[in-house]
């Protein structure tokens, strides 16, 4: 303990270093500071835009296909989905086949929201890629997904 901490402290600080963890959910942070403050026009946080994006691109869908594309749990997709249905921009209804499921799609006001939200994302994806510089992007990208496959197995047998 030469500099003052206890052993603990000292692996705490080397791991804090490399802990992808800590070092990816502080680049999300930043990352979505950033498209927050440009998509604020909209009225839309960049957590919304990215579900709207997703529903757009697949629907009509289940919760639970959302979650799994979203690498989340369904309730908290249900929670994250409730302000939107709220809003007006996602709508729910009942499967045709089977009356139990729930699947959703982007109202006629969340396809204009999402319209008008897109040229801001853009902005917001061509600052950050100007500020990190198109060779991190390209590796970057391919690297996130990467990752996020790792919320796909079943972790808990680790």
């Amino acid at each position: 303990m030469e500099n003052g901490l206890s052993p603990s402290s000292e692996l705490a600080a080397q791991a804090v270093e490399v802990c992808l963890c800590f070092h990816t959910r502080k680049a999300s942070r930043a990352i979505t500071q950033v498209f927050d403050h440009i998509l604020a026009p909209t009225g839309l946080k960049a957590t919304q835009l990215s579900l709207l994006m997703v529903v757009s691109a697949r629907e009509p869908l289940r919760i639970g296909d959302l979650a799994d594309a979203l690498v989340s749990d369904s309730t908290t997709v249900s929670r994250t989905i409730k302000p939107l249905i709220k809003a007006g921009l996602i709508q729910d209804s009942t499967d045709s086949q089977d009356r139990r499921i729930k699947r959703i799609s982007l109202s006629s006001s969340g396809h204009a929201a999402l319209e008008r939200a897109l040229p801001l994302w853009q902005d917001a994806q061509s600052h950050i890629a100007k500020q990190l510089g198109g060779s991190t992007v390209q590796t970057l990208l391919p690297a996130l997904e990467s990752a996020a496959k790792l919320g796909s197995t079943d972790e808990r047998k680790l």
